[in-house]
């Protein structure tokens, strides 16, 4: 399978790059800085670019079967930059004709939360939340066919491929999930074709 990785530098990117590549995919990582991708590999294609430019993105999209972006940015200021960078995803796809998507969003955008715990949540992430709501909204109205990660707490363990999946809602008393386990989620609902057009809540 060819996929198309977004944000492959990044702490859960870097993880499902490699996962990807062990698994004899064919990989492309657009990247701002190609210097970061410390990985080599016969499969892997390493693209410098923007992803605030739709030329070069659809230009460097072209002839894949999925898009994973693992794109983060929003450091809880009023600026819709995960929303902005989803329109330019969903456009790059339609214009290559790709219609799967699988990406990376937050527990909370739904409230899936207690009434208690949204309050708080909101009250430390407000604006973070806001960009990721409008991000899914985006995917989910575009026609193409989704997966919506929203993992809780993310942390440095060990890849474990045990944790609980909740469409829509959040795993009960869950708190937290590793990147290596995220980034194995991601790759699996590729692989098996799973989770289309969900939300899915991610935690131990």
């Amino acid at each position: 399978m060819k996929i198309f990785i977004l944000g492959a530098t990044g702490q859960t990117g870097s993880i499902l790059t490699k996962m990807a590549l062990e698994r004899n995919h064919k990989v492309t990582a657009y990247v701002r800085s190609p210097e970061k991708v410390l990985l080599k590999n016969e499969n892997l294609t390493i693209v410098k670019g923007d992803v605030f430019s739709l030329a070069e993105m659809s230009e460097a999209m072209a002839s894949h079967d999925v898009v994973v972006s693992c794109l983060g940015g929003n450091n809880n200021d009023k600026e819709t930059v995960i929303a902005k960078m989803t329109e330019n995803i969903i456009q790059s796809m339609k214009a290559n004709h790709i219609n799967r998507i699988v990406t990376i969003s937050t527990a909370g955008i739904h409230d899936e939360f207690s009434f208690v715990m949204n309050l708080i949540v909101k009250s430390f992430l407000k604006h973070a939340i806001h960009d990721h709501r409008l991000a899914a909204e985006a995917i989910i109205s575009s026609g193409l066919e989704y997966t919506i990660a929203r993992p809780l707490a993310l942390t440095k363990g060990p890849l474990t491929e045990v944790y609980r999946k909740t469409p829509k809602g959040v795993p009960r008393g869950g708190k937290e999930i590793s990147r290596q386990d995220l980034a194995h989620f991601l790759l699996s609902v590729i692989e098996k074709d799973e989770f289309k057009n969900e939300t899915v809540g991610l935690a131990y």
